[in-house]
């Protein structure tokens, strides 16, 4: 049977585009690639997300990493993009507007930045502008800083200093209270301010004063109170620029990106212009790192060969270099293409090693980056994309592959009638595995288990054969029916045909089973050897097989008595081993184990149905662990979700990622929190028990099947998707 898959409407050649486009379908991409230099910036930008009164610019200043790549097409706009796309909760990303439609000046890169602040949402609040959010959080902090210092008495301001640290965004919207007063009170807010609130600013009291005025009259009057900003000499703009990327920064922390320098090739001016702007807000603004992407002939005709040594230094004070990728990394770009087909994973792996083959990606001598293996696969697909399209559906191939025992082929009666006729013997018939999906993998009710069945392989033989075999086949049903089983004692011999056994042979076997059948009075005085023929012996029967326990009753016995405990609390090194166990029994899930930094215990990743589940043990007071594991989540761009666990003895709190800087809507679409209480803890600890008492048994297996089965709910509610 041929099957076509059709791909999805526009996307015939899922390798059509070879150039990034800033789309939000077309991010994260393949997270392995340069995944290295993408952890190092995001760290750096990370590494100034702090109180903001510990910084000023007197004891830090900004940084500048200057990442190349050998030529065009190593991504590196597109990791740029994931940079921002990871660091939206925690900085803002500004781009710088260099391009050679228009000057390089201070003037026009100040409209710039000022233009995204104004379209760049708030953080806190949808109603806002990052412009009015980061103006409302410096009038806080100017009122805050009066209250500290004393020159404002309590009951003076209309609003508390708590509300003013937490609410800024909001308490100063237009009509309110608080900014009137703030409008009035403006000019002796602005005279009577603390010179180390100022220092910590960078600005001057008039400076203050001036941003002061425009804050407040951007939230009455909106976006005509910037005038005095337009218009502005190269001198006057730079300084209006630096102040407010200060101000900014005083807020959260900066990343500015200089991306797109290849119209300057060869130019003799741009790089002195570029690099001006450059030094100058990594001298001037704190909590900022300057991100510069270009390629290597960009630097040297632009930087490199126009730059005094001064100011080469400091921009190549920190270097990243894009190297080639690896053909794993290569082989996850290409998926993540296909992805957007709905290719099957057979079918993508077959078109990931033909490109392998052809373009021999594992050469050590063959460079690989992101645009000539997009190219490859586009050439590749094409050519030959009907081949990767269709899929060849043969139900007898597994049975083929597959082999059964010997014992049950010869335990059939078919068998020895295929020995004496001279025929083939059977061919087994081998047993399909049906695959299961969706909640099939997770029985919503528990069933007891299926009583075992008669041996679906017996048939029983009929009395008129052909073959002269009615002697032995009667032998085989009275064997089966004592359960007694007859061993052959001749001696061995060179390999013959097995001869048939004549009349006089079949009559003396019958006759010896027929004195071994219970109830022969006439026999019992004889011995073992004198009652059956010579080439027969006896075995003993076996005793009758031990009373199977009774788990489903002993797991809900326990289950009560561990409710009586009043201390039951959460123990996660005894709840990981316990999860760690079932992941690896359970039929409708994969398991993996990973260890991330500050871990003292595994992590458990599940892949239930397409989504993955990564459950983490550790303690919630570990507040290191969960941050370090919600930032590598998002760096990875991988479709996952973090489980973490919660009882009252343990509880977890999603707020403690808010002190890392992350904000709860991004807590809150990867962390899921799984609450439980006494009873289900109590289920947990007794299925533990029974798994426990029975390893190393033949108990085991059905001992785990009654666990997975009576925790049914639980295993749901770790694989649910986040919602």
């Amino acid at each position: 049977m041929r099957s076509r898959i059709q791909p999805r409407e526009g996307s015939s050649n899922p390798f059509i585009d070879d150039i990034f486009l800033n789309h939000p379908d077309i991010l994260p991409g393949a997270s392995s690639i340069h995944d290295s230099t993408f952890h190092s910036i995001v760290e750096a930008v990370e590494a100034f997300v702090a109180p903001s009164d510990r910084v000023s610019p007197a004891d830090t200043i900004g940084r500048i990493v200057l990442m190349t790549a050998p030529r065009a097409g190593f991504g590196k706009t597109h990791l740029a993009a994931r940079i921002k796309k990871q660091l939206r909760s925690s900085a803002t990303t500004l781009t710088l507007p260099f391009d050679p439609s228009r000057p390089v000046s201070w003037p026009v890169a100040f409209n710039s930045i000022i233009r995204q602040f104004l379209n760049e949402p708030a953080r806190r609040s949808k109603d806002l502008g990052l412009f009015a959010e980061s103006g409302h959080f410096l009038l806080s902090q100017v009122i805050l800083s009066h209250r500290n210092a004393g020159s404002l008495k309590s009951g003076q301001c209309p609003v508390e200093d708590e509300a003013l640290r937490s609410d800024f965004f909001s308490i100063f919207s237009p009509g309110s209270e608080l900014l009137s007063w703030t409008d009035h009170q403006s000019r002796d807010l602005t005279r009577r301010a603390e010179s180390n609130f100022l220092h910590a600013l960078g600005l001057s009291a008039s400076d203050l004063g001036f941003w002061i005025r425009i804050i407040i009259d951007f939230t009455l009057r909106g976006e005509s109170a910037l005038e005095p900003l337009r218009g502005l000499s190269n001198g006057e703009a730079r300084e209006r620029m630096l102040q407010w990327l200060r101000i900014a920064t005083f807020y959260r922390p900066n990343l500015i990106v200089a991306d797109g320098l290849d119209g300057f090739f060869r130019s003799e001016t741009a790089g002195l212009e570029i690099a001006g702007i450059l030094t100058g807000i990594r001298e001037s603004v704190p909590r900022s790192i300057t991100l510069i992407c270009l390629n290597e002939d960009i630097w040297k005709s632009v930087f490199e060969d126009q730059l005094p040594s001064a100011w080469l230094d400091r921009l190549t004070g920190e270097k990243e270099k894009l190297r080639s990728i690896s053909p794993e990394a290569a082989s996850d770009l290409i998926r993540n293409r296909l992805n957007r087909i709905s290719l099957s994973e057979v079918q993508s792996q077959r078109f990931v090693e033909r490109l392998k083959s052809e373009h021999l990606w594992i050469d050590s001598e063959t460079k690989l980056y992101p645009r000539a293996i997009i190219r490859q696969a586009r050439n590749l697909w094409e050519s030959e994309s009907d081949q990767f399209l269709t899929s060849e559906s043969n139900p007898n191939a597994s049975a083929d592959e597959a082999q059964e025992p010997l014992s049950s082929i010869t335990d059939k009666v078919e068998f020895f009638e295929a020995l004496a006729e001279d025929r083939p013997l059977p061919k087994p018939s081998v047993k399909s595995t049906e695959l299961k999906n969706g909640d099939e993998l997770f029985p919503a009710t528990r069933e007891p288990a299926t009583p075992p069945q008669e041996n679906p392989f017996f048939a029983p033989p009929t009395t008129d054969r052909s073959s002269g075999l009615v002697g032995i086949e009667s032998i085989i049903e009275d064997i089966r029916g004592t359960g007694k089983t007859v061993v052959s004692e001749a001696a061995k011999s060179e390999p013959s045909p097995t001869p048939l056994p004549s009349q006089e042979d079949r009559q003396t076997l019958e006759a010896g089973l027929l004195r071994l059948k219970p109830g022969n009075r006439e026999d019992e005085s004889k011995g073992p050897d004198e009652l059956s023929p010579p080439q027969l012996q006896q075995k003993p029967m076996a005793p009758p097989p031990a009373k199977k326990p009774d788990w489903m009753g002993i797991l809900r016995t326990r289950e009560e008595d561990l409710l009586k405990n009043p201390s039951l609390k959460l123990d996660l090194e005894k709840l990981e081993k316990f999860i760690r166990n079932i992941g690896t029994e359970h039929p409708g899930l994969s398991q993996s184990e990973e260890r991330f930094p500050s871990s003292r215990s595994v992590c458990v990743r599940w892949n239930v149905r397409g989504e993955s589940v990564l459950l983490g043990f550790e303690s919630p007071q570990n507040v290191y662990f969960w941050n370090n594991l919600l930032q590598q989540s998002l760096a990875s761009n991988r479709r996952e979700k973090l489980a973490a666990f919660s009882h009252r003895t343990e509880a977890f709190d999603p707020n403690l990622f808010s002190s890392f800087g992350f904000s709860p809507a991004v807590a809150k679409e990867r962390i899921d929190v799984i609450e439980m209480n006494d009873r289900e803890l109590a289920m947990i600890y007794a299925a533990d028990s029974i798994i426990t008492e029975s390893n190393g048994t033949d108990e085991a297996p059905g001992a785990i099947q009654i666990a997975i089965r009576y925790l049914d709910p639980l295993w749901r509610r770790i694989s649910r998707p986040v919602a």
